[in-house]
């Protein structure tokens, strides 16, 4: 009988130290979870829930019969939202010089803005990478033809999305970073310089 007792008295100690132990184990993880939500919390109040960023538009192609330049700017403003979604919007103007030879010594010329404004959102995926979606109104000047030595322009307004996918390097709460990006448009190109895709290099701050 006693060797009995002395049994259930030597298993009832194994398990309440395997029991204990579990529960150390347990707690251990859960402050590892703790901490690590406590330090991603701490980065995002460092540098607040605000980022920006900014790209620079700066293209020529020029050829036998005809030549384009364009300059400009694209902002873009985030709102964190966690630590990786973010959402806010963008915008962009555009400086176009356009010069057409149309043989004899003749030349056409056309100068305008382009400009969008429009809504984005981005989802950090693995370290740098991310992914973002955003929904743009553009506005641009279609050429209709030539009266009287002159081009005729009419500015028409239209609804492009995109999604695409970038890298930022650098940057974090409170620092400066750069980031390059490739975004496919969603729609069908209507017009003559539309393209299937665009490739967007700039800087962001706080990101």
């Amino acid at each position: 009988m006693n060797l009995r007792v002395f049994v259930l008295l030597f298993l009832c100690l194994c398990l309440s130290t395997f029991a204990s132990a579990q529960t150390r184990e347990d707690a251990a993880r859960d402050d590892i979870r703790y901490g690590n939500r406590g330090r991603q919390l701490q980065d995002l109040r460092q540098g607040g829930d605000i980022w920006y960023g900014a790209g620079a538009v700066l293209q020529y192609r020029g050829g036998s019969f005809s030549s384009q330049f364009r300059i400009g700017i694209n902002p873009i403003v985030g709102y964190k939202l966690n630590n990786f979604l973010s959402v806010g919007p963008r915008a962009s103007i555009v400086y176009n010089a356009y010069r057409f030879d149309t043989g004899g010594g003749g030349k056409l010329s056309s100068r305008n803005w382009t400009w969008s404004v429009g809504a984005f959102t981005r989802a950090k995926i693995y370290r740098g990478f991310f992914v973002q979606a955003e929904y743009s109104l553009l506005s641009d000047v279609v050429i209709t033809g030539v009266t009287n030595g002159q081009l005729d322009e009419l500015r028409a307004t239209r609804a492009v999305p995109f999604l695409g996918a970038g890298l930022s390097q650098g940057g974090g709460p409170g620092a400066a970073g750069f980031e390059i990006l490739v975004m496919f448009r969603l729609t069908q190109p209507d017009r003559l310089n539309d393209s299937p895709y665009e490739f967007r290099t700039g800087f962001n701050y706080n990101f």
